[in-house]
């Protein structure tokens, strides 16, 4: 669930925009309102919204002076607001997006759109710093107790699922394992290098030697032979 708050001068803009949120969306949950800007930033780090809907033209400071109270914000920006010549501002502050009043469907929409798409990216990115695998240029890193490990996704030949564990069979690394399912590993390697042939394997496309069709089997650069399952046979052989 998507955590939101709205700071908006005007109560009825408010109301407005939090109804429309619950009626158009069942991703986003509204934790917070306020008409006074002053309350927000006073409340707002206990609130840990994901995303804040936010007014521009304001009594007490507008919402670019909100913003500056929160020089590492960890939550994205939405602004809301009745004029259009903010929008190059609103830019520069990174924000995700931009409604003007009154908000149609249809750019809501999108914006919720944004919103789950870019908490998703921040989910999976938390996850496998918690894992401590990340991409550190275009290699993967791999931190264990003793060594570190650097792989470059075209090195690796296949990842087979072990459990609640993951074993990376690679090229010039020998074996890797990743107490992780193979499900993290296939979000996290390119989807235009790596296909998910079966629930328990997750191969380079690129290191494919020999696919046998009566056995539905592929003979990988290594001499493994792995099974594609009947469900992901099509799928796989739209790749080539």
């Amino acid at each position: 669930m998507i955590r939101a708050i709205i700071i908006d001068d005007e109560p009825k803009s408010i109301q407005s925009l939090e109804w429309d949120l619950n009626f158009f969306s069942d991703q986003i949950h509204v934790v917070g309102t306020f008409s006074n800007v002053i309350d927000a930033i006073r409340k707002i780090d206990g609130l840990q919204p994901d995303v804040v809907f936010l007014d521009i033209e304001m009594p007490e400071m507008d919402g670019f002076q909100f913003l500056e109270f929160f020089k590492d914000r960890t939550f994205e920006v939405i602004f809301v607001t009745a004029y259009a010549e903010h929008a190059i501002h609103a830019i520069k502050k990174s924000a995700l997006d931009y409604l003007l009043k009154p908000i149609e469907k249809e750019d809501l929409t999108l914006a919720v759109q944004k919103i789950s798409q870019n908490k998703k990216k921040k989910d999976l990115a938390e996850v496998f710093q918690n894992e401590k695998m990340v991409f550190q240029g275009t290699r993967l890193k791999i931190n264990s107790d003793d060594k570190m490990v650097f792989l470059d996704p075209v090195d690796i030949v296949y990842c087979e699922s072990d459990g609640s564990y993951s074993r990376i069979m690679t090229e010039n690394n020998g074996v890797v394992y990743i107490s992780k399912k193979l499900k993290y590993l296939e979000e996290m390697l390119p989807t235009e290098l790596f296909y998910r042939i079966h629930h328990s394997y997750l191969i380079n496309l690129q290191k494919v030697s020999v696919y046998e069709k009566s056995s539905s089997k592929v003979v990988l650069v290594s001499g493994i032979s792995l099974p594609v399952a009947r469900l992901k046979k099509s799928g796989f052989l739209s790749r080539f």
